[in-house]
């Protein structure tokens, strides 16, 4: 009984799949996938298949969702940061339909191991904060590889300012020795420097990153537009960031004495439970000889 309603279940499962699909005007899957080997091909970066049904239906239900616009700005940002075409509707339910389809999984499960159900249940929820938080964790990380490079690029910037205070100059002899990350923030800028404002592009390059060590560099780099000798200013901002670099490293080394003795506690625990199972069984043995 317990197979033929997990098969009713399949099968159903199948259908709400295909008529979603018509609904949603979903390409069959052979079309996806010969979409998906042009795009190939054509040296674009290809989409996995599942991710591309999960858009398509996402694309269908944005009209019904609304997000509150601060909600929207921010998550509208990180996107952009991230490289993530999607908008800020299509990116939360694309999150919430991927945690959808794997809580619709343990219906069946639920029928034949109830408790098996609810983690399923768990792993979609867990799901969900995975794909939702993926461009946050990412913008986070990457403003941490940005800062850790902050340091060196001011001392840079005061090195050059001894000869030259050609801004755009010393932004694009910077980027020949940066990391990828921080490259693809100063090609923007120094595009928007040729194109545009220098000060609005400065200003730009500091909202995107987001950081107060940024922030101060890019003060400096503003005055020296100016016309000010910002020499002796970019001394003491390097300096300061010298200190902040040092309290990060001794941050660290103090972390490094408690993981330590985390591992060595659950080492400990691990050869206490040995010895125990050990003894134990000796007893119980003993026991069972002198009962004998």
């Amino acid at each position: 009984m317990g197979f033929l309603v997990l098969l009713a279940c399949v099968f159903t499962g199948f259908g709400a799949y295909y008529l979603s699909c018509a609904f949603a005007d979903i390409p069959t899957a052979r079309t996806s996938r010969m979409m998906l080997l042009s795009k190939k091909q054509q040296g674009v970066k290809s989409d996995k298949l599942l991710d591309v049904y999960i858009t398509r239906v996402a694309l269908f239900f944005e009209k019904y969702i609304k997000l509150d616009k601060l909600k929207r700005a921010k998550l509208q940002a990180v996107l952009t940061i991230a490289g993530v075409e999607a908008g800020p509707e299509v990116y939360t339910l694309k999150a919430y339909i991927t945690a959808a389809l794997v809580a619709l999984c343990s219906a069946p499960v639920f029928i034949l191991q109830p408790l098996l159900a609810m983690v399923v249940v768990g792993l979609a929820v867990t799901l969900w904060f995975s794909t939702y938080y993926a461009a946050f964790d990412f913008v986070r990380k990457r403003k941490k590889v940005i800062e850790a490079e902050i340091p060196r690029f001011a001392l840079t910037i005061a090195q050059n300012l001894e000869n030259d205070r050609d801004v755009l100059k010393i932004l694009s002899r910077y980027k020949r020795v940066t990391g990828q990350e921080f490259r693809q923030e100063l090609d923007q800028t120094t595009a928007d420097m040729k194109t545009g404002n220098y000060e609005n592009a400065l200003i730009r390059f500091e909202s995107r990153v987001g950081s107060p060590l940024l922030s101060d560099v890019v003060r400096g780099l503003i005055g020296t537009l100016r016309g000010d000798d910002q020499r002796m200013y970019f001394k003491m901002i390097c300096f300061d960031m010298r200190q902040i670099e040092l309290n990060n490293l001794k941050k660290e080394a103090a972390k490094r004495p408690k993981k330590i003795q985390k591992y060595s506690m659950m080492m400990l625990i691990c050869i206490i439970i040995i010895y125990l199972v050990v003894l134990v069984t000796e007893v119980v043995e003993s026991l069972g000889v002198f009962f004998g």
